[in-house]
């Protein structure tokens, strides 16, 4: 176990760079993001300080894997109806 937080730690140094963008800025772009990722597949290559970002924080991940599943649901229009959203949030 603390072979693996060591790893993950000296990883997430090596990654960083020069320019970073705050948490902020990252959820500020991540739906931009989440659509380019959709619509062309190249999100990495646009907004390649969002994907950084991502990768090495743990919070934004996860505002992002939701924002990513409602766009996948939504793109294949499964998104839930009303009441079947608020069931599954009461879970």
């Amino acid at each position: 176990m603390v072979k693996t937080n060591l790893t993950k730690f000296v990883r997430r140094v090596h990654d960083t760079r020069d320019t970073e963008i705050s948490c902020s800025v990252c959820l500020d772009l991540v739906s931009q993001y989440v659509d380019l990722e959709i619509s062309t597949g190249d999100a990495a290559g646009k907004l390649p300080q969002v994907k950084q970002h991502l990768d090495q924080c743990q919070v934004c991940s996860e505002e992002y894997q939701v924002l990513r599943q409602l766009a996948v649901l939504e793109a294949e229009q499964r998104l839930p109806i009303d009441e079947e959203l608020i069931n599954q949030l009461k879970k």
